[in-house]
């Protein structure tokens, strides 16, 4: 389009002369978490970043074992396999520039950042969640190899980052600075950030001006509204409700999957997706998820064992 020939060529000219700094504070804190679950064969870890000012945009790389370990894909809609994007850069707000899985080698590559005008964010949170099926005998391990993050003003913010012995004999080594990424390789990043931001500029634009007729997604079905920035978790969850009664469960599965994000801890989002999830794997985390947060839920117990029969 001729907005992408005007914006682009002046966002590569400025991130030429753009001047990117590191952070003289204390360095956030970036860790893996596992998530508690009642199933040997599945493992959940959380990505947490902590203690965290001024977070724009962030950089993961993750490995483990291919041997030991399977991702389990967050998103069988779409092509390759995903992680899961966590709630605390908002749905609304972020732009997911990479989000990748390489079986073979075991290497995990997740990139986002936010959309213009969003503000950026400070304090604690999930930036993403991945689900492992572990298919060896162990010890198993996940570990993060790259972590950067960037501020607002395209500044590093220096990090230090925390690996994840999940069944191993060695003791967790200290975690250490992770060392600043040079100039040149905040390029990448920096451009995706003002490529987004350019990119939420156009689309406020757009919807200022109207689209002349509703949203359509790839299926057919209406594509879920993104414009209110102050929907709760449990409104996602009573309209995803409305549309599983409607039986339009792609928009269901992706109203539970918004409300899980805005709270992790919504058992009732967590079923709702899990009812409507196509995939065993999914329906089964989903479930392990109700049981952890509500143990005595009797509808995900039933639904795990119906799963954990069919397998």
């Amino acid at each position: 389009m001729t907005w992408r020939l005007v914006v682009l060529p002046i966002l590569v000219w400025a991130m030429a002369f753009m001047p990117l700094t590191a952070h003289a504070e204390e360095p956030a804190r970036l860790y893996l978490q596992r998530a508690p679950l009642q199933d040997d064969k599945q493992l959940v870890v959380d990505v947490v970043v902590a203690d965290v000012t001024d977070l724009f945009g962030a950089e993961l790389q993750l490995t483990y074992d291919p041997a030991q370990l399977q991702v389990l894909d967050a998103n069988p809609r779409l092509d390759g396999i995903q992680i899961a994007p966590g709630p605390f850069l908002a749905v609304e707000d972020r732009f997911v520039v990479t989000n990748r899985v390489d079986a073979q080698s075991g290497q995990i590559t997740f990139v986002v950042t936010l959309l213009g005008p969003a503000a950026p964010v400070s304090g604690s949170g999930i930036l993403a969640t991945v689900a492992f099926r572990t298919i060896g005998g162990g010890p198993y391990a996940v570990r993060v190899t790259r972590a950067q993050l960037v501020s607002s003003a395209l500044a590093v913010i220096p990090v230090t980052a925390e690996d994840l012995p999940l069944i191993t004999t060695d003791t967790l080594a200290a975690s250490a600075p992770l060392p600043l990424i040079p100039v040149a390789g905040w390029w990448a990043i920096g451009l995706a950030i003002l490529l987004a931001v350019a990119i939420g500029v156009v689309s406020l634009v757009r919807r200022s001006y109207g689209s002349g007729g509703p949203a359509v997604s790839r299926s057919g079905s209406p594509a879920v509204p993104n414009h209110s920035l102050a929907r709760s978790s449990a409104e996602y969850t009573e309209q995803a409700k409305r549309a599983m009664a409607r039986g339009d469960l792609e928009l269901a599965h992706e109203l539970f999957s918004r409300a899980v994000e805005r709270d992790p801890a919504n058992s009732e989002a967590w079923l709702g997706k899990g009812l409507v999830a196509q995939q065993a794997a999914e329906k089964r985390i989903c479930f392990q998820r109700v049981l952890a947060l509500d143990p005595d839920n009797s509808v995900a117990c039933a639904e795990l064992q119906q799963v954990a029969g069919a397998g």
